[in-house]
């Protein structure tokens, strides 16, 4: 554990803290919404945002655990929004993120290979991706407000 890990860690669960607040006080109605600037993601939709948000916490853990990145869905829909399974996948974002605070500065030190992973070029650090990551996330938050 170090505490370049455990700011990771922290920086994640606020934000999945924030994106919580944010979710639970839409009605489903207002998850229909467009969301601007996020046309691309889905139907464009406060849904389809929020829903991209909270699987991409999802991608950084599985690639955290050594399991690559999921397949980028832009095409995510609020077509029939459900606030509660969206509420549950954050709740099990942040569970799976909790491994965040584990990283050693050896680990954090560490090149990632070049990969599919956006922000996986070989040349950046695991701390420098990670932190690429939450930077993105931080984004999708900020156009959700």
């Amino acid at each position: 554990m170090s505490e370049r890990g455990t700011r990771l860690r922290e920086t994640a669960d606020g934000q999945i803290s924030e994106l919580i607040a944010i979710v639970a006080s839409l009605e489903e109605t207002e998850l229909r919404l467009p969301c601007p600037g996020r046309e691309k993601l889905g139907d464009g939709t406060v849904g389809a945002c929020a829903s991209h948000t909270a699987e991409t916490y999802h991608r950084i853990a599985g690639f955290l655990a050594g399991q690559g990145e999921s397949t980028h869905d832009h095409g995510r829909s609020a077509e029939n929004p459900d606030l509660h399974g969206l509420l549950e996948r954050l709740s099990t974002a942040r569970t799976s993120l909790t491994p965040l605070a584990d990283l050693a500065d050896q680990q954090l030190d560490t090149v990632p290979p070049a990969s599919g992973i956006r922000f996986c070029d070989g040349q950046r650090t695991l701390e420098q991706v990670l932190t690429s990551m939450l930077n993105h996330q931080s984004h999708q938050i900020d156009a959700l407000k």
